[in-house]
């Protein structure tokens, strides 16, 4: 599945994906990396299967490859979003696509071995902005620490695969998710997604659920806000026009949605989003998005690097 945030180019040389940036809104969506979230500043709600977590500053998070995930928040925040791929990891370790881990700071009392992640996280970021001489044999071995220490502290020793997809799971899921955001615009109904994958609409229903972690109704109206919200920020048509041109079937449904995910109404939202936007562009820094921002200050990191060698 594809997401704006990872249209950016993985350079054969450092294979990974890594932003300093801030989050809005990514319906439920899944990948063949590790992810981590690290949060700097602010909070941000992130839902994993069928589990929700509440991040906070120092909050660090990882994500199973194929785990089914999504993240949301409505206010300010700031984090750092890696992800490295399981065919990077693969190539020193074999077994790596049947590793679990778990990487949940905010349910630790001990952080000794969080801070260790924490910091080699801060020197890649650096590093790769920095690209001195060297640097990619730097970000190499930074990477491959960050893989050792989840090996030798995070690894889950009863190899538990929590909401992580089998090959076929992940194919039938392609397939729904892409017939469903290729139509969203239009009325949708599970009975036309279970007609065309040949199964009864219990059955959808169920499994649906089961491997997204949320409702198709739920996920749909998740798909039709997150465009909703990229045209509010892209475009100056009427609200009433992105909410008809997005799928909604009336204003009362769009607005409830929106003020239930952002806490705050669409006019609001827009007004607020098109302020910081205007700043962002007379910056000239970054690259723009509709639910990331990517940001170069780099002050934030400052404190994790006490706890490097």
């Amino acid at each position: 599945m594809k997401y704006p945030y990872e249209s950016v180019v993985v350079n054969e040389e450092i294979p990974m994906f890594m932003l300093m940036t801030s989050v809005k809104y990514v319906a439920m969506h899944w990948h063949d990396r590790i992810e981590f979230l690290f949060v700097l500043k602010g909070r941000i709600h992130v839902f994993v299967g069928r589990d929700e977590y509440f991040l906070q500053e120092d909050d660090l998070l990882l994500i199973n490859s194929n785990e089914v995930h999504g993240v949301e928040s409505s206010e300010d925040n700031k984090l750092i979003v890696l992800q490295i791929p399981v065919s990077l990891i693969k190539k020193w370790y074999k077994n790596i696509e049947n590793e679990t881990f778990h990487c949940q700071s905010f349910q630790s009392v001990e952080q000794a071995r969080f801070d260790e992640i924490r910091s080699l996280i801060a020197q890649l970021m650096l590093f790769s902005r920095n690209k001195m001489d060297g640097y990619e044999v730097k970000i190499h071995s930074l990477l491959l620490d960050i893989v050792y220490k989840l090996l030798c502290n995070f690894r889950v020793k009863n190899n538990v695969q929590l909401y992580r997809n089998s090959k076929k799971d992940i194919e039938r899921l392609t397939r729904i998710t892409s017939y469903i955001q290729q139509n969203f615009m239009h009325p949708l109904t599970l009975n036309e997604i279970a007609e065309n994958e040949q199964l009864t609409v219990p059955y959808l229903s169920k499994y649906f659920q089961q491997h997204m972690g949320q409702s198709f109704v739920k996920y749909l109206n998740g798909i039709r806000l997150e465009h909703a919200v990229r045209t509010m920020l892209e475009s100056d048509w009427p609200i009433i026009q992105i909410a008809m041109e997005s799928g909604f079937s009336n204003l009362n449904t769009f607005h409830k949605l929106f003020k239930e995910t952002f806490h705050s109404t669409p006019y609001q939202y827009r007004k607020k989003q098109s302020y910081k936007a205007i700043s962002i562009r007379q910056k000239k820094k970054g690259v723009e998005g509709y639910q990331y921002h990517e940001e170069e200050d780099l002050n934030y990191l400052n404190k994790y690097l006490l706890f490097s060698e």
